[in-house]
């Protein structure tokens, strides 16, 4: 969870950076953004499988906006699909803690 969690906030940042280029560099920096934001999307399809959290199910729905948002140019609508699946992730990591201090392992 909090490798994700750390992956989808390198993704915020990296798509800040994309929306300040121009021109070819914006246009193939956006293809390998949109790259990394797929391969994301799997390690959290794998998080849901096993989990089974539909936190993680939310992130992968807004990871997936994100993609296509950012195939649009839609940079400030990148970063807000991609805060919202930071968010999704965070609520499955507070369930985490819980069950752990609940558990008496905390």
């Amino acid at each position: 969870m909090e490798r994700i969690k750390s992956e989808l906030i390198i993704a915020a940042r990296l798509v800040e950076y994309i929306a300040e280029l121009r021109g070819d560099e914006q246009t193939g920096a956006n293809r390998l953004f949109r790259w990394y934001l797929e391969s994301l999307l799997g390690e959290i399809n794998i998080a849901h499988n096993i989990v089974g959290r539909d936190d993680f199910e939310r992130a992968g729905e807004k990871v997936t906006v994100a993609i296509d948002k950012a195939k649009e140019g839609l940079f400030e609508e990148t970063i807000r699909s991609v805060s919202e699946a930071i968010s999704a992730v965070a609520s499955s990591g507070q369930w985490s803690l819980q069950m752990l201090k609940d558990g008496g392992f905390l």
